[in-house]
């Protein structure tokens, strides 16, 4: 028998190690997967966690798949000039004996295109892709909405700040492409959707918007956009006038009375939203009104 070369035994030890070595699915760690609940309605949502790369070399998260949605995306949030805006991501960085947090207002995988409502409790399936191929199968558990964190024993979410004296938190924006005081703005919006033709315009890229249906979005918004401004001012207005007139010792039957006239014009801003989202269906795609619609409840 011909005794083998020592190349060709360095050959088959090199073999024999690269088919031992752990694939980077292996060599990763999750923590505290959860997806969040959202209304019964809503077409999308999302899910975080802690991922830590164990191993001594960087990798990424490149793709992901769950199994309660027909789209999944790799997705994070970016500032720019005062609005949050979503963007998605080819991969998600992952560098060497780190941990990379997904959460809230950062990195997350989206899950666009619900199929059934998330409930509480509820183990979803969820697959990791890493940049070697290699597949990592987690069960991110749905929990409810809790902003800017876990809610603590006063009922404000921790690392929230306090509000100042204005009513406003410190460091918070709230931003929805138009209103100049989107939080007044907000307050009084009944339902409370944000402006969606100032947030798909401004994510037109994002949302892979054409000519035409930033045309037909604008077009609405010339329409309706400087009466539902004057609504909103007008609603604001009467309700600083309910509390001195109440305060002063108006008669009860004219505060009724402007009481009334306040809740017609809720009704009439809250007439006004429904149309816009459900002109906002005719002009989408389904795959765009679900991104433009996760835009606003993951900030």
């Amino acid at each position: 028998m011909k005794p083998l070369s020592f190349t060709a035994l360095l050959a088959g030890c090199l073999i024999s190690w690269q088919a031992l070595a752990a694939t980077v699915a292996e060599s990763i760690e999750i923590n505290d997967p959860y997806v969040r609940m959202v209304p019964p309605t809503a077409p999308a949502t999302a899910a975080f966690m802690t991922i830590k790369n164990n191993s001594g070399e960087d990798h990424a998260l490149v793709d992901a798949k769950a199994y309660i949605n027909k789209v999944t995306e790799l997705h994070t949030h970016i500032h720019d000039a005062g609005v949050m805006r979503m963007r998605r991501v080819e991969k998600i960085e992952l560098p060497a004996g780190k941990t990379t947090a997904l959460q809230p207002g950062g990195l997350h995988v989206m899950l666009i295109g619900l199929t059934q409502p998330v409930k509480e409790g509820q183990a979803i399936k969820i697959d990791l892709t890493f940049d070697d191929g290699s597949t990592k199968t987690i069960e991110a558990i749905g929990r409810p909405i809790m902003p800017m964190g876990k809610m603590n024993g006063s009922g404000m979410g921790m690392g929230m700040k306090p509000m100042n004296g204005s009513g406003m938190g410190q460091g918070m924006m709230l931003s929805n492409g138009r209103n100049q005081n989107p939080r007044g703005m907000v307050m009084h919006a009944n339902p409370a959707f944000p402006n969606l033709t100032g947030i798909a315009i401004k994510n037109s890229a994002e949302l892979g918007l054409s000519a035409q249906q930033i045309a037909d979005i604008k077009a609405w918004t010339k329409a309706h956009g400087d009466k539902m401004q004057q609504l909103f001012s007008q609603v604001n207005g009467l309700e600083k006038e309910l509390i001195q007139d109440s305060l002063a010792g108006l008669p009860k039957a004219e505060l009724i009375a402007k009481f009334e006239k306040t809740l017609a014009m809720r009704k009439e801003i809250a007439e006004t939203k429904i149309d816009c989202r459900d002109n906002m269906k005719k002009i989408l795609t389904q795959e765009q009104f679900a991104k433009l619609a996760s835009i606003y409840p993951m900030m």
